[in-house]
């Protein structure tokens, strides 16, 4: 009968032990296997060479930081899957659990898709093209020109409704390819897109462009993009509110994408 007690306690932790383990795993699209939205071009944040639908050996300080999360969230299989820029925001189910592609956080984009907290600080920088004379020096030097953006970007609410240029602007879809070879076969005076991203463009391919002749602070903030109510969310804050603290971001970002000197514009 003693065994029969003790049999039955021991089943009884058992299935406890069982529920706390169910209960602590992160709620994924698949147990055990975080997926992980990603698009190209996005040197410094995800390089690599795309396959199909996938990224074959990720690197970049995205592609890294999405396994330090896994590893926080107790997750050791990693899939990323290729989720152009333009579908982020639609309110349809997200096949990924949530997608890392430098998405600066706006009231009208949470709207429809849910936000991690802040993982990076972005400016808008300004990327011209070879053999522009003069050079822009300052905000007000930016209206006379042809500019051009990807769309759907801040960069692009930023040429529209602040800016307000005299030549209405390029907008690129699908991409920041198109925009970026529009500034390299002079189509496009100047690129307006996230400082880091050109930085990372301008030196990966060197002698293409004038360089980034200037940053325009308007307090922007990335963040993860995930289904609206996803229940992964507080998991996902955690993960990146310890990295943060514990270093992790410093890290990352000394290693994938160095400080670079860009003039700070006034607006």
């Amino acid at each position: 009968m003693k065994w029969i007690v003790i049999a039955a306690a021991l089943g009884a932790s058992a299935v406890v032990a069982v529920t706390a383990s169910a209960q602590s795993a992160p709620p994924t699209k698949e147990p055990g296997k975080l997926i992980v939205g990603f698009d190209l071009p996005a040197p410094g944040f995800w390089n690599g060479r795309a396959t199909g639908t996938t990224i074959k050996n990720p690197t970049g300080f995205e592609a890294q930081l999405s396994r330090e999360i896994a590893k926080r969230l107790g997750i050791s299989t990693v899939e990323y899957l290729r989720a152009p820029f333009g579908g982020l925001f639609s309110p349809a189910p997200k096949k990924y659990d949530f997608a890392f592609e430098e998405v600066t956080i706006t009231p009208t984009r949470a709207k429809v898709v849910a936000f991690s907290t802040p993982y990076f600080d972005a400016t808008q920088g300004v990327l011209i093209r070879k053999g522009l004379s003069p050079k822009p020096t300052k905000v007000s030097d930016l209206k006379k020109l042809q500019l051009c953006a990807q769309a759907s970007t801040t960069g692009l609410s930023y040429i529209q409704h602040k800016l307000r240029p005299a030549k209405k602007p390029l907008v690129y879809s699908a991409s920041s390819t198109a925009a970026f070879d529009a500034v390299e076969s002079r189509r496009c005076d100047a690129l307006i897109l996230d400082t880091p991203i050109v930085v990372s463009q301008s030196k990966k391919k060197k002698g293409a462009y004038g360089g980034v002749v200037g940053q325009i602070v308007t307090n922007e903030f990335y963040g993860a993009v995930l289904e609206k109510g996803s229940k992964l969310k507080p998991a996902l804050d955690q993960a990146i509110g310890a990295l943060r603290a514990n270093g992790t971001f410093q890290r990352l970002q000394a290693k994938w994408l160095p400080f670079t000197t860009v003039p700070i514009w006034k607006r």
